[in-house]
């Protein structure tokens, strides 16, 4: 939709967009922070926000640039967009499960990972 260079179907592709983008920034926040005890669950958050965005975010604009230099197509930087979506649900599939535990203490926080 972008490719069309039309701005109402562009501003459109652009707001759909923010849907799924969204849906899944909303439960985020408890999703990273219940993965950390209570005394390490901001500095533990933090971090993990701020390395995904330099390993992740950082680079992504360089990679795109590069893919659509090298393809002349948007395509392949759809390709990457799904590799990185597919990279993203494998780990967050691969996340321990909190559901009815009691997260305000540390007694489950000696499993492992």
């Amino acid at each position: 939709m972008l490719d069309t260079k039309t701005p109402w179907v562009m501003f459109t592709a652009v707001a759909l967009s923010f849907i799924p983008v969204m849906t899944m920034y909303g439960p985020e926040a408890a999703l990273i922070a219940e993965a950390f005890p209570p005394r390490l669950r901001y500095s533990g958050a933090s971090i993990g926000y701020q390395l995904a965005s330099i390993i992740a975010g950082g680079p992504a604009p360089f990679i795109a640039t590069w893919l659509f230099a090298s393809y002349q197509s948007t395509f392949p930087i759809g390709i990457y967009v799904v590799i990185c979506a597919i990279i993203s649900i494998i780990a967050t599939a691969l996340l321990p499960d909190y559901t009815n535990k009691d997260i305000s203490t540390e007694a489950h926080y000696d499993e492992p990972m």
